[in-house]
């Protein structure tokens, strides 16, 4: 009945008239049922079934009110001890997920306006509970284990063994031809529903990382050792399972278009800033791991990203995810906002990369053509496009970040030969870059009064004038060799390289850039649907 009456899409008022029968009688009424949750929720005596209706009810309420006033009343009473106490206590662990859904609908209530004023966010910036954290990584790990496996069922994208092409070859042969391999691009209306709705679990995953900093060491210690991996767990861990999930959403976000597929998108993608934004996160995830902790990547849509090692860090699969965005994600209403973000998440980890003068082995070419490809995107499709602003900011960034890898590609690239491969990337990219010159001085404002972004403008004017006599210092020395082919001019450019050191080789500056992680307060009608869909 209760979900019943609040789909009306009341008013406030409303809702205080119908529960209290008049609204001078509201504060009475609501604060008597948010006491009942909170007595019932913290009865160790209660029987567990009484418990976990008393906890869906909570759920259904606050996700059905979502922001509207009479939600404030949650506010008055700090149910936090009770929710956490759902968690840890053995009897009633198992509703670990409902208990974080509802903290996360209480903790996003007005966030944007009343932070200050939310006792559940200042309780998830100052817990050290470490069970709980645990518990909740635990949790969330089964729902988005759920979530992957939810799209892995649609189309088997699991990388092809012997075994399994010869199978293949023989289905192939066969007359029957519905028993030949699924198309590698699944159909759209089958992605309609995806991501699955316990794919919501992401939010307090993404709560507790943004603003608790004890959270990312305990995340982090949940990855097994090399040396205790003796049998393998039921699910991979939930740092992995972050990284994995993200890769299905990303691929398939702008398939349907939908906004809820686009929220999870967003989500995913501040979820792995926040993580490279993490010293101690990084540290971890650019470790080798052996072969039975390798996180799985969507490989539902060509092209097709190239088989990994099966013992490359987890550094790796969290680049690739960002190539995914960039891949598979330009069209004409574009998710300005995202890709900014995505282009964040790259430069922090090539930044942290170089400043630890760790070498990754890595597929960077992939990375390169990705960015190239989104600045040619925007330079030839500008006018064209359907967005809410930020063009400006995103082609800044993307040349702030070729900037930063020329300068230090000697510091994080594995090989001589991958340093050659992204000089002559540059160089034969030149045209694209340079139109970036007329796109910036087109979207710039030079009446603004925003020192901020005046300071910004002057700083990525410099860097992209380094890209540039990069790129002409190469193609004077390919123009004077008189080359007639692709494998001429590569070879030119290594040779030059080898024996001159980088032109590229400007002072650098060693100063941490700032950290652009920002809170997903938008994405709550999105985990509001969600959680209702699940409570059903």
């Amino acid at each position: 009945m209760l979900r019943t009456v609040l789909a009306k899409n009341l008013a406030g008022w409303e809702v205080m008239e119908i529960f209290a029968n008049r609204v001078n009688e509201a504060d009475r009424v609501f604060m008597e049922f948010v006491g009942m949750i909170s007595d019932v929720l913290d009865d160790d005596d209660a029987p567990e079934a009484l418990r976990h209706q008393v906890l869906q009810l909570a759920v259904v309420f606050t996700c059905s009110i979502s922001q509207l006033s009479p939600g404030a009343y949650f506010l008055r009473r700090d149910l936090f001890p009770c929710i956490a106490k759902v968690i840890t206590s053995p009897d009633t662990q198992r509703f670990t997920f409902e208990a974080l859904l509802l903290l996360s609908i209480l903790a996003n209530f007005h966030k944007s306006d009343a932070a200050k004023l939310n006792p559940y966010l200042q309780r998830i910036r100052d817990t050290q509970d470490t069970e709980l954290m645990r518990k909740i990584c635990w949790a969330t790990g089964f729902a988005l284990d759920a979530a992957v496996k939810a799209y892995q069922e649609i189309s088997d994208d699991s990388i092809p063994t012997f075994a399994k092409s010869v199978g293949a070859l023989f289905t192939s042969l066969l007359p029957d031809r519905t028993l030949a391999m699924q198309p590698l691009d699944p159909p759209r209306e089958f992605l309609k529903t995806q991501p699955i709705e316990a794919t919501v679990s992401l939010l307090p995953v993404f709560e507790f990382l943004f603003f608790n900093p004890l959270f990312p060491q305990v995340l982090v210690d949940m990855i097994p050792k090399p040396s205790d991996s003796k049998k393998s767990a039921l699910v991979p861990p939930l740092a992995y399972n972050i990284i994995s999930l993200s890769s299905y959403v990303l691929t398939h976000a702008s398939s349907p278009a939908s906004p809820r597929m686009l929220a999870y998108a967003n989500l995913a993608l501040n979820t792995l800033l926040v993580m490279s934004e993490n010293a101690h996160i990084m540290s971890v995830f650019c470790k080798p791991v052996s072969s039975k902790e390798a996180v799985r990547l969507c490989r539902q849509r060509l092209p097709l990203l190239p088989v990994p090692s099966p013992t490359r860090a987890p550094i790796c699969a969290l680049l690739d995810c960002c190539v995914l965005w960039l891949r598979h994600n330009l069209h004409k209403r574009l998710e300005v906002y995202t890709f900014t973000t995505c282009i964040w998440t790259c430069h922090r980890i090539i930044w942290y990369l170089q400043k630890a003068r760790m070498r990754l082995e890595y597929d960077w070419l992939e990375l390169w053509k990705a960015i190239v490809d989104l600045l040619g995107f925007l330079s030839g499709k500008l006018d064209s496009l359907v967005t809410t602003g930020g063009i400006e900011r995103l082609v800044q960034e993307s040349v702030r970040l070729l900037d930063l890898a020329l300068r230090r590609a000697d510091l994080f690239l594995p090989t001589p030969t991958a340093v050659h491969e992204f000089i002559y990337e540059v160089v034969r990219s030149s045209a694209v870059i340079r139109k970036q010159t007329l796109l910036l001085q087109s979207l710039g404002q030079p009446t603004s009064v925003d020192r901020g972004a005046s300071l910004r403008s002057d700083s990525v004017s410099k860097a992209l004038s380094r890209v540039l006599s990069t790129a002409a210092y190469y193609e004077e020395k390919l123009a004077s060799a008189d080359t007639r082919s692709a494998k001429d001019a590569f070879r030119i450019v290594s040779k030059d390289i080898e024996q001159n050191g980088l032109h590229s080789a400007h002072d650098a500056d060693d100063t941490d850039p700032p950290k652009h992680a920002e809170d997903v307060v938008s994405f709550i009608r999105v985990a509001c649907a969600d959680g209702l869909a699940l409570m059903t």
